[in-house]
């Protein structure tokens, strides 16, 4: 019988947490990817349209995802978070452009987050 331990996945391409946190964590085939908001390789905030700001943050969960031996391909649910609702369909606009086919399970509220959007994600390595 194969044991399975909790991994932390070390930041090769994706940055490093910014608090107490692991920026994601394997666990058997499954990665879960901690919340990503829009930030700059060296953790700064990045600064741009909203819709380049999403584009960014997916960008990132790709990175942490291959850090994890994984990739975007393999996501199986997506979490994201808007500070505003209104920005629903433009979130959607880039959202489908990572996600063109079979698109994963996916959920999406509204929060006084500081960011304009953060998404967490869950993945398998195959």
């Amino acid at each position: 019988m194969k044991v399975k331990r909790k991994e932390i996945v070390k930041p090769v391409k994706g940055r490093p947490p910014a608090g107490p946190y692991s920026r994601a964590v394997r666990f058997g085939d499954l990665v879960f990817v901690s919340g990503i908001s829009p930030r700059n390789s060296d953790g700064s905030p990045f600064k741009g349209s909203f819709e380049k700001e999403v584009q960014n943050v997916l960008d990132n969960i790709g990175k942490v995802l291959e850090d994890a031996g994984s990739g975007l391909d393999n996501v199986l649910k997506v979490t994201v978070i808007l500070r505003d609702e209104i920005d629903w369909e433009r979130m959607n606009s880039v959202y489908r452009k990572f996600f063109p086919k079979e698109p994963p399970a996916r959920t999406t509220f509204q929060s006084g987050i500081g960011a304009s959007v953060e998404m967490d994600a869950i993945a398998y390595v195959s």
